[in-house]
């Protein structure tokens, strides 16, 4: 009884300590709203010209992705006399309040002890990087959906039974509709189907490809119509020069001096530094490959591919 009672109250202090941070970020939003963000441009513009299902199925065209969250959001917004600026702020707010209630409660086998749950939303919600510019719009929640997916990942089945699994599924079909991060984390689910091959686990893999297919059929369509006028998905090697630029050298040494230091110095060697990640990936792959820790090879693998 004493640890059901403390379980409680661990349970609704920090949903409530989270909530008053995530409400004091910005407290002025919750009341006035959010102006001149690109939702107002194309999604609810969008739902305000065209019927409910057109709404729903709206595929911004520059993205290539769907987008099913902020496509709600925009309905609400359009559709039920609600005020659109605080529509997508309530609506953004609610994914991180999920985000939140998920961790605190559900039986991980990443976060297993309350310390760590503390911890992770401590970086999920007062990090620096989680700008003003990207706090509380519908159109910047797909991160907050890949991080729910993410930590959905590790969870623990063991005292799972068919309704849970049912939510659980549905959860992660959701996820994958409304971000593109949760749809690529299909990858994930499949490296955990691989490295603890059960029924449960496969099952979840191929709930999490159903999202991924539709956002892979929607970037293919796309791309066919902008093919010839639209060099942004053309093979070049500075493209991939940018991409081991913006994922492992600025987020080590920040901004300015990863700047300086890799198109004053390392630019130069850029076929030698392609070939040096090539092969420390290789090795990277091997040692993963070899290495029997289950949770830290998720990780690692989810890491490489998404």
């Amino acid at each position: 009884m004493n640890l059901k009672i403390n379980n409680n109250l661990f349970f609704y202090l920090f949903l409530i300590i989270f909530s008053f941070l995530i409400y004091s970020r910005s407290p002025c939003l919750f009341t006035s709203g959010r102006y001149y963000i690109a939702e107002f441009i194309f999604f609810y513009e969008y739902s305000s010209t065209n019927n409910l299902f057109d709404s729903l199925k709206y595929v911004y065209s520059e993205a290539k992705y769907f987008e099913l969250w902020t496509n709600l959001s925009a309905i609400f917004g359009t559709r039920f006399g609600y005020s659109p600026n605080l529509i997508t702020v309530y609506f953004a707010f609610l994914i991180k309040f999920l985000l939140i209630i998920y961790i605190l409660l559900s039986n991980s086998i990443l976060l297993i002890d309350k310390r760590y749950k503390l911890i992770f939303l401590s970086f999920v919600l007062i990090s620096t990087s989680i700008t003003p510019e990207v706090w509380l719009t519908t159109l910047h929640s797909k991160s907050f959906f890949g991080l729910l997916t993410y930590i959905m990942i590790f969870q623990d089945f063991s005292k799972f039974n068919k309704k849970k699994f049912f939510f659980f599924r549905a959860a992660i079909v959701f996820n994958g509709l409304s971000s593109i991060y949760s749809s690529i984390a299909a990858i994930s689910f499949f490296f955990r189907y691989f490295f603890d091959k059960n029924k449960n686990n496969f099952i979840n893999f191929i709930y999490s490809l159903f999202p991924l297919i539709i956002n892979f059929l929607i970037f293919i369509y796309y791309s066919i119509i902008d093919f010839g006028i639209n060099s942004r998905f053309v093979y070049e090697n500075d493209k991939i020069l940018n991409l081991i630029y913006n994922t492992l050298i600025r987020p080590i040494l920040g901004g300015n001096i990863s700047k300086y230091i890799f198109y004053e110095y390392l630019i130069e060697f850029k076929y030698s530094l392609g070939l040096f990640f090539f092969v420390i990936f290789s090795f990277f792959g091997i040692y993963i490959y070899k290495k029997k820790d289950f949770i830290l090879n998720i990780i690692i693998t989810s890491f490489l591919t998404n």
